[in-house]
């Protein structure tokens, strides 16, 4: 299956000198265009929400700085690899090329309903969730919302009062919240005249209705539920208690595993690195590590894929810079998630796998414990 089926020629062509007041509207647009840059008639990147809310400045500030640069597909492309692409370099967008001209570009949303149609979207919610969900409460500030969303390198937060989902708060409600408003903003600031912008409840800002679905949902019907909300993601509530977070980018690291099944059929693991704006790592290292992992604890671990996210800090020691490292591994059976922080990327690297492990061999010890059965363990110890 090749994108050549799901491209579409509906994006938006930006100037490379254009400024962020200028650029800022096109992402209130219905279904939310690619906003594509061009440097004359040369194709220099792709302008995202993220890359904006990581450079938050005075709006008339060159966007310059906030172009990201992308991946260039062909339309012979597979859907599962342009999958792989998108995970793997944090877009919703990638353009399509005809050797050196832009054609048209692919969607999330294209990619998910195409797979949805197949086999693949027949499978449980639960299989693909990530588990390890971070919320924020009500009366928190869009402050503390922007440094989760960089730190966390995620997109939406569930917001709680009183221990209840109130709530959700996302990347594209935050850019709502700066894009200028004449009657109310002073030109070029961030912020209303009587509230600082970070200092706003989230209360103020999130969105009330929270779409939720359970776990035992397919993929199909969760896919078919975002689109025609024209929502990113969903929160897995079982009626209770939030399960889990199901966005696109879980289904497409699931998509991304599809292909890497059908290339190796042995091959019971896929691996994704996301390296944000750190440039100096050893990938050689990580991806020979995250093998190892695998290869040790297969037997129990089964299938599944891991996510290991790097994010460089300003802070610097002798000119080694602070590293953040978050490994995440979902499996057949359960979600992983462990940090480390330390100077230089092998280092933080390696607190985030030592992390991991003692997390896998603690799981494995209850598991294989006989006091206990497999399938109600979190609900006997309660760890969620």
């Amino acid at each position: 299956m090749n994108v050549s089926e799901i491209t579409t020629d509906r994006f938006e062509s930006v100037d490379i000198k254009a400024t962020l007041q200028e650029v800022l509207p096109l992402f209130r647009k219905p279904h939310k265009p690619a906003v594509l840059i061009f440097n004359g008639k040369e194709y220099a990147g792709m302008l995202t929400e993220k890359s904006i809310v990581s450079s938050i400045r005075n709006l008339k500030t060159g966007i310059n700085g906030m172009v990201r640069k992308t991946p260039k597909i062909t339309p012979n492309t597979s859907i599962y690899e342009a999958a792989r692409l998108m995970v793997e370099n944090q877009l919703r967008h990638l353009p399509v090329f005809d050797r050196t001209k832009v054609i048209g570009v692919v969607t999330t949303e294209s990619l998910i309903q195409k797979a949805a149609e197949t086999e693949f979207g027949s499978k449980a919610v639960s299989t693909i969730m990530s588990g390890d969900v971070i919320s924020l409460d009500a009366d928190d500030q869009v402050g503390k919302l922007i440094n989760v969303l960089r730190e966390e390198g995620i997109s939406r937060v569930p917001v709680m009062s009183m221990g209840k989902l109130v709530g959700i708060v996302t990347m594209h409600d935050l850019l709502q919240l700066i894009v200028p408003n004449r009657s109310e903003h002073g030109e070029g600031s961030l912020g209303t005249k009587q509230t600082p912008l970070r200092d706003i409840k989230l209360k103020n800002i999130m969105t009330e209705s929270v779409v939720t679905v359970k776990p035992d949902a397919t993929i199909g019907s969760a896919a078919e539920l975002m689109i025609k909300r024209d929502i990113q993601g969903l929160v897995v509530h079982d009626g209770k208690k939030i399960n889990g977070i199901m966005t696109n980018t879980d289904i497409l690291l699931a998509l991304a595993a599809v292909q890497k099944s059908e290339v190796d059929p042995h091959a019971s693991f896929t691996m994704q690195t996301t390296h944000g704006n750190l440039v100096d790592y050893d990938q050689a290292y990580v991806t020979t590590s995250v093998q190892s992992f695998v290869k040790k604890f297969e037997k129990f671990l089964v299938g599944g894929n891991v996510n290991v996210y790097f994010k460089q800090h300003k802070e610097t020691f002798r000119g080694t810079p602070l590293i953040l490292c978050r490994v995440r591994l979902k499996t057949d059976h359960n979600f992983y998630s462990a940090r480390g922080e330390g100077w230089g990327a092998d280092g933080a690297f390696h607190i985030a796998m030592s992390a991991l492990e003692r997390q896998v061999l603690n799981d494995k010890e209850i598991r294989e414990d006989k006091r206990y059965e497999t399938s109600d363990i979190v609900e006997k110890l309660d760890i969620l």
